[in-house]
């Protein structure tokens, strides 16, 4: 049985008193009335607006989707040419098996990416799908969104990103970082698993293989997508499910039936504060104009884990020395036997949140 997750107000809280009550207990929670009345523009945004504010001739890098919105999704290797003489890489268990993108990402005009917004066109379906996009290709939403959400001013921050396109479907993963999701435009539903489920989820690192998308003659065409020899990276990554959850192999059914799944809806001018290492599945309700939004506020996480990247399981779970003088402000002081009741309490399950003063007291309960 999954968690509750709390629908809150912001200006109930302190940047301080939202560490102590969710950060430091690793607990989701959505709030309301979280963002600056700066960001009120952002709220009205439709795929036309970035076409009227970018400067002439601004290209945007996006990513590719298929016909369902998805982004990734594991599959069989063989599906891939060269996946038999592919070298092993370290961590993977599962050399039969890839993390598939749906194609590697691509420059295009703003307008190009607006009229996929609206369907139009001759492109597939676009994404522009965080990865320091804010920087690269969106400065000129930049003025729109300034800062971030207040309640995170006890945090480190690191940036910010955008989500921007229209049905998508971004598979279950989890993050680095303690995120404070704003939704602008639309809705999105979020599939959560606490971070102790990571043990039905993990089966060993995945290849990550990437598609390429080639334009293609024909009238109503929105080009091909082709799996090459080439895309079969040497990148692995660990924070993916090995298999999908809503239908799980027959290996992995027993696994998947033991998952503690919660079901969110976001709505526009919410922020749903998603705390380091929560699994997610992310499904897009765009609005009636085809835009679905939102802006992503990451900072350093609480906690951190040993990872070499030849591990195929999770390392243990440590506060974050990077807040210690924030915990020793709040009284969340560790000393070196917290850290060992961390490394334990990192594979208990509970209910997804901490108890007492959270991690750092060696309370942090999975």
């Amino acid at each position: 049985m999954g968690v509750t997750v709390e629908r809150v107000s912001a200006a109930d809280l302190s940047p301080d008193e939202f560490v102590l009550k969710y950060v430091a207990e690793n607990t989701p929670v959505i709030l309301q009335g979280a963002l600056a009345e700066s960001w009120a523009t952002s709220l009205h945004w439709t795929p036309g607006t970035f076409a009227d504010i970018a400067p002439p001739d601004t290209t945007v890098r996006v990513a590719p989707l298929m016909a369902d919105g998805r982004d990734k999704w594991v599959e069989s290797a063989a599906l891939w040419p060269g996946s038999d003489k592919a070298e092993s890489l370290a961590g993977v268990i599962h050399d039969d098996l890839v993390l598939a993108v749906a194609a590697a990402r691509i420059d295009v005009p703003v307008s190009d990416f607006v009229a996929s917004l609206r369907g139009e066109g001759t492109l597939p379906s676009l994404y522009a799908d965080g990865a320091s996009n804010l920087q690269h290709s969106f400065g000129f939403l930049e003025s729109e969104l300034p800062g971030f959400p207040r309640l995170g001013e006890s945090l480190l921050f690191k940036r910010k990103d955008l989500w921007l396109g229209s049905k998508t479907l971004s598979t279950l993963h989890f993050d680095n970082y303690e995120n404070l999701f704003a939704q602008l435009v639309g809705e999105k539903e979020f599939v959560l698993c606490p971070p102790g489920d990571t043990r039905y989820l993990v089966d060993g690192r995945l290849r990550k293989a990437y598609a390429t998308w080639q334009a293609s003659a024909g009238e109503g065409s929105k080009g091909v997508f082709e799996r090459t020899a080439e895309g079969l990276s040497e990148e692995t990554a660990l924070n993916y499910a090995v298999y999908d959850i809503d239908s799980p192999p027959e290996e992995y059914a027993e696994r998947a039936a033991k998952l503690r799944r919660t079901v969110v809806r976001v709505r526009a001018g919410e922020v749903l504060y998603l705390p380091f290492g929560w699994w997610h599945q992310v499904r897009a309700i765009p609005a009636e104009h085809g835009l679905c939004a939102s802006a992503a506020s990451f900072f350093e996480p609480f906690f951190v884990r040993l990872q070499p990247k030849s591990f195929s399981t999770m390392g243990p779970l440590l506060p974050n020395p990077k807040y210690r003088k924030l915990c020793s402000r709040l009284g969340l002081d560790s000393d070196d036997d917290d850290d060992d009741d961390n490394a334990a309490a990192d594979q208990k399950p509970g209910k997804g949140a901490g108890s007492g003063k959270g991690a750092a007291s060696g309370g942090y309960n999975r």
